[in-house]
């Protein structure tokens, strides 16, 4: 049996399902053992950036680590963004890359490229594989690494002849026990008795990594009757209908988190499961912690104190920390009078616009976005000018999901990320919104949706512009060049010429409830193209004031 099939086998058994990526030479070998390991299923990608996020998403939403795969040379360097993100994320991902056979090292084989190093500070592992009877173990040893402990990405370079060696019948590697962070129980009972102290003088911060204890966070916050904002890609860890819910704080926040969150209502800060980098803390604003105690739970004991001095610290999993906060809480068992009242917040605001006359623009598209989708729906979201007014107007309820690359997600993530994010859960409904500019990096990817029958409704804002990078310079400068902006191309043209189902919205009375039923019954995916004249300054002043160095 070939070395790499046997990796694979060893892979399958740990409950690997999928493998992202574009064949070619260098990796011809892991394809062609796909052909009997059919438990092993290939998503072949239009590129393989798109493809790494892909891999992330689905590893993200799951929890299974993914494969994804790449040539040498260019393909291996295209892979350096998604693992980069995934690195960002913590996301198990193994990242395989062909290289020239061994014996040809260094004599200047095509696409010959020395891929260690490059994907060494950006994973947990990287490593040149050169004995091919030690494949499988060095796989099982990256696949252990990957999800052990904080989990993160890992990398191998493996030459071709390597992959094809026969290293006859093998027994599979053995996986060691997993490590997996534990509990600071003392650190979680002195947190406990400082929020039982402040009474109801506390508010909460949420990140993304919170999403996985929604239930119980909510549970939390009603036992406390604290306030809760989440961060941008904290968004959706807390019910935004909650009469609780304060919205988003950080990168395009919503009014009511910031004034709330730098106000003076509260004495101790409960954040967690958030690094509080940049775009969560609006620019590390200094009065999110002035004259306060922050409590700050992560599984990820680096994080702690890391941006922000920390009194209370809690390492440990999430969920598990939270159980231990509920035990030592006691709970008011009346009725909460909040929560048969009439919701004031990021609810009644979305209603009002909606019953409002409005211009038709961006805004509006979003707004009636969040107004028609389905209760299950998952969105996820590019990165763009469109990005920091879903951010704000997704009204996210109990139920949906929102996702975003955005702290290393580049211009089109988002569309590779939404296949990814729909193989892991093929019966939600799954809402990609993207840009025309992301549209154009990445957007043969709806081909690889339409190939896979994948329904996704790609939701592609087109202002015939770069409008973040547009808006940020006419904010920053005062002008901006011409090639910011282009002659518009017809997006509902290209999907036409895909073979896709496609609609082109130019109004609000083209965008209605029934409009987004009919585009999810479809079965397949659906590309709507919602014509803009994006004139309207997006929400992201916070971002500018950032690149002129105002907060230093």
């Amino acid at each position: 049996m070939r070395a790499i099939e046997v990796g694979l086998r060893f892979l399958v058994q740990q409950g690997v399902r999928y493998v992202f990526g574009i064949p070619a030479g260098s990796i011809n070998a892991i394809y062609d053992a796909l052909l009997d390991i059919p438990e092993l299923k290939p998503i072949v990608a239009k590129h393989e950036n798109s493809s790494g996020y892909m891999a992330g998403a689905y590893t993200r939403i799951t929890g299974l680590p993914s494969i994804c795969v790449a040539s040498s040379g260019p393909g291996a360097t295209n892979l350096v963004t998604p693992a980069a993100n995934a690195w960002k994320q913590k996301l198990p991902v193994i990242f395989i890359t062909g290289s020239v056979p061994s014996g040809k090292m260094g004599k200047g084989g095509a696409q010959e490229l020395y891929a260690e190093p490059i994907f060494a500070s950006i994973t947990k592992m990287s490593r040149t594989v050169l004995d091919p009877n030690q494949l499988p173990e060095i796989l099982a040893e990256a696949y252990h690494t990957a999800i052990s402990g904080v989990p993160g990405p890992v990398h191998l370079a493996i030459p071709i002849d390597i992959q094809m060696t026969d290293i006859g019948e093998r027994e599979l590697p053995v996986l060691p026990p997993v490590q997996q962070p534990t509990m600071d129980l003392a650190a979680a009972q002195a947190a406990a008795k400082r929020i039982k102290a402040a009474g109801l003088r506390g508010a909460i911060l949420l990140g993304n990594g919170a999403k996985a204890s929604s239930d119980s966070i909510v549970q939390l916050a009603e036992t406390l009757e604290w306030k809760v904002a989440t961060t941008p890609r904290g968004k959706g860890a807390f019910p935004e209908n909650h009469p609780l819910s304060l919205g988003i704080y950080g990168l395009s926040a919503n009014i009511k988190a910031s004034e709330y969150l730098n106000g003076n209502d509260h004495e101790v800060l409960l954040i967690i499961g958030s690094s509080l980098g940049e775009l969560a803390t609006s620019n590390w604003e200094p009065r999110l912690v002035a004259g306060r105690e922050l409590i700050h739970i992560d599984y990820d004991q680096s994080e702690l104190g890391k941006c922000y001095e920390t009194q209370y610290p809690v390492h440990g999993e999430i969920k598990l920390v939270i159980t231990e906060l509920l035990e030592h809480l006691s709970a008011d068992t009346q009725d909460k009078s909040y929560a048969s009242e009439a919701f004031q917040g990021l609810g009644e605001a979305a209603a009002a616009s909606e019953q409002a006359e409005e211009k038709w623009n961006t805004l509006s598209a979003i707004r009636r976005l969040s107004a028609t989708a389905p209760k299950n729906a998952r969105f996820f979201l590019d990165i763009g000018e469109f990005m920091t007014y879903s951010i704000q107007n997704l009204l996210i309820e109990s139920g949906q999901e929102f996702d975003i690359d955005i702290n290393f997600g580049g211009m089109g993530s988002g569309i590779g990320g939404s296949l990814g994010a729909q193989l892991a859960e093929p019966t939600r409904p799954t809402i990609c919104i993207t840009g025309d500019g992301c549209f154009f990096m990445h957007g043969l990817e709806v081909l690889t949706a339409k190939e896979y029958n994948l329904p996704i409704l790609f939701v592609v804002i087109n202002n015939a512009r770069l409008g973040m990078v547009y808006h940020g310079h006419m904010l920053q400068y005062k002008r901006c060049l011409e090639d910011f902006s282009q002659e518009r191309v017809s997006i509902a043209g290209v999907a036409q010429s895909l073979g896709l189902r496609h609609a082109e919205v130019r109004s609000l009375d083209q965008l209605q409830g029934e409009h987004v039923q009919e585009w999810l019954s479809h079965g397949g995916p659906v590309v709507v193209e919602v014509i803009v004249d994006g004139n309207e300054i997006p929400p992201m002043g916070e971002r500018v004031k950032f690149l002129q160095g105002a907060t230093y």
